[in-house]
């Protein structure tokens, strides 16, 4: 099994927050992104959420991120 440092440092992945959600903004229903990219920090071993939308298979187009760094909630 791969290690998560071997697997993310340096690199961007995106994290599966579970279900669908929406919330109330102006009196209006709104999708919340289930999906979060994460990008390195510079100069840190850590990451930091770049984009957040419900459209995984375009975010992972967008950040060139493979099936592999998809993480997803069990």
């Amino acid at each position: 099994m791969v290690k998560w440092t071997e697997l993310m440092n340096g690199k961007a992945f995106i994290t599966d927050l579970g279900e669908n959600q929406t919330a109330i903004i102006d009196d209006e229903e709104t999708a919340v992104g289930r999906y979060a990219v994460w990008s390195p920090v510079k100069n840190s071993s850590g990451h930091q959420v770049v984009e957040v939308s419900d459209r995984l298979e375009m975010l992972m187009e967008k950040y060139k991120i493979p099936d592999e760094r998809v993480c997803y909630l069990s």
